[in-house]
């Protein structure tokens, strides 16, 4: 099984520096699969890294296109790609939706501790990968509460806790797959305008063209964003909501905001929705 391994970084490429995890060259994954797995061929091609904590949509886009060209000019069976936890969900669902296209399996992987400190977590979830790729699965794969590597699909998880531990979102749906070559082609990605669940949240008034708003399930419209919705959508900036169950009633701050003009994204998880927006 020829294998196309994208290396973006994360805690799984790092090392422990007197307490501190830095970011380093990807070696612990290329020595592992290699000596471990020699009866597939790993291609490794060179790709950008980036901290997971800092990442922006630029470098998910610069990343993914890099990953869609070199499996068109590879041919592989698989891709794996290894990413930091802070962030991973959302590049994992952004590439469900922009990699899906490929008809290529993929699974996302990394690790909680560094290799240096913890070898046996890093290179458990890079078996795992493998495994499902074996099997022709898509997916993230990471530990568990009780420590097992487990495949989480990239359309349902959601951000870890603080013990990294991933979550699928429970009344979620499976989106549609988007051509890439719109998002690759964009000169410039829509700033999104992220309003959390919080309360008095304090709200910028320039600045982005697109707008979500974090509502779990009952839309948090006070009057001010209210207000600035009916404005927004009239200046033609798109504003959504989300998480929105599939099923259930809908509270009155909700509707509230839909009849101000914002959309509703049902059946997604934020970090899907916060794709969703950036791909519309």
């Amino acid at each position: 099984m020829r294998i196309l391994c994208a290396m973006l970084g994360g805690t799984i490429s790092s090392f422990n520096a007197s307490g501190t995890v830095k970011l380093g060259e990807p070696s612990f994954v290329r020595d592992c699969l290699d000596s471990k797995m020699p009866q597939h061929e790993f291609l490794f091609p060179s790709f950008n890294r980036y901290s997971s904590e800092d990442a922006t949509p630029e470098d998910y886009r610069e990343a993914l296109r890099g990953i869609a060209g070199e499996a068109q000019r590879t041919s592989p069976d698989g891709i794996l790609i290894t990413h930091g936890t802070d962030t991973c969900a959302f590049f994992a669902q952004l590439a469900y939706r922009v990699l899906g296209s490929l008809k290529i399996p993929f699974v996302i992987t990394g690790s909680v501790k560094a290799p240096d400190v913890d070898p046996e977590e890093a290179s458990g979830n890079l078996d795992a990968s493998v495994k499902c790729l074996e099997q022709g699965k898509s997916g993230v794969v990471f530990r568990n509460i009780h420590g097992q590597p487990v495949c989480y699909r990239a359309y349902l998880i959601m951000s870890p806790d603080i013990r990294g531990c991933y979550a699928e979102y429970e009344d979620g749906i499976e989106p549609e797959i988007r051509g890439s070559e719109d998002f690759f082609a964009k000169k410039d990605l829509p700033k999104i305008l992220v309003i959390p669940a919080f309360p008095g949240a304090v709200i910028p008034e320039t600045g982005f063209d697109r707008v979500l708003i974090c509502c779990n399930h009952s839309g948090t419209a006070s009057t001010d964003l209210e207000e600035s919705v009916r404005k927004w959508t009239a200046a033609g900036i798109r504003c959504y909501m989300a998480p929105i169950p599939v099923e259930g009633g809908v509270y009155e701050s909700r509707k509230r905001l839909r009849d101000a003009g914002a959309y509703e994204l049902p059946g997604m998880p934020v970090e899907g929705a916060w794709s969703e927006v950036l791909l519309r």
